[in-house]
Parts: C-alpha cells; structure tokens; sequence
C-alpha cells in the first residue's frame, strides 16, 4: 500500500490522524490519495473496531458534538486525513493526531504541552497532540470531552 493518505489532502486536512495500522481496502482502490473513502464500505471490510476509530474521531473533530454520527458516516474525510508513516507528516499542515505509544521513539513529546486525562492521558502542543489508540479502553469519553475543549 505505500504511503496510504486516507481522506482530505494533505493541502485541505484541518485534522491528520498518524495510526499504526491499515485498515484493509477495497481490491479495486484507485490513487495514492483516496480522498473520499466509503465509510460504509470500510467498516464492512474491517469490521467494529475501525468504526469505533471512526467514531472516536468524529466525536473529537465535529463542529457540533451532537451530530458526530452523521458527520462521522457523511463530512469525517472532508476535512480529515488519516496517515500510517511520519514521512507523511512532512505534507501535513493541520493538528495532528499521532495515535498511540508506537510512535513515540519517532516523534517524542517536546517542547511546551498540557496533559489532559488522569489514567489514559493526551499530550497537547500547538499543532501536535499525542493521544492514546482510539479504542474506547484507552480512550474513555472523558479524555474526547477534553480534548474538544482543546481543539
């Protein structure tokens, strides 16, 4: 797969989410950039845990909380990428997400932060926020409701 750039280019993406793993694509998947993933279809191909990554993003990025479902399943890729290689941070110019501990050798916590959450903790810089695996052990409602304050 390369440099998979799911979602929002590189250009637009107000919000980049760094993961460790791929989600397995469609076979017939065009392009470098799938800007408008099937939301739909992905879920099927990877099964409840990826819509539960779906939707912990959706709940930290959407402008009005209320509607995270709807904008999980219709907007999330309009203005989110999701990236699985720092190189392609390079490209970035939105906040940045780097999701889980894998990455933490790469891009260490530096400079100025705050740290938000008790047990499961967020690291928030400027433009950087190291955050636990979006899995809803790691990453309670508590922690989203935080960090939307944040953002």
């Amino acid at each position: 797969m390369g440099h998979l750039w799911l979602g929002a280019t590189p250009a637009t993406a107000q919000f980049i989410f760094l993961l460790p793993n791929k989600p397995v694509l469609p076979d017939d998947y065009v392009g470098e950039y799938l800007h408008f993933p099937d939301m739909a279809l992905l879920t099927e191909l990877n099964g409840n845990h990826w819509r539960k990554i779906f939707t912990i993003m959706a709940k930290l990025v959407v402008p009005m909380e209320s509607h995270w479902r709807d904008y999980r399943d219709k907007e999330l890729f309009k203005q989110t990428a999701i990236v699985f290689s720092v190189d392609q941070l390079k490209e970035a110019r939105g906040k940045t997400f780097i999701v889980g501990n894998g990455f933490r050798e790469v891009l260490p916590i530096e400079g100025t932060f705050e740290v938000l959450g008790s047990k499961q903790l967020a690291y928030v810089a400027t433009d950087r926020i190291w955050c636990p695996y979006l899995d809803y052990r790691q990453f309670p409602n508590i922690l989203i409701a935080a960090l939307r304050e944040c953002i």
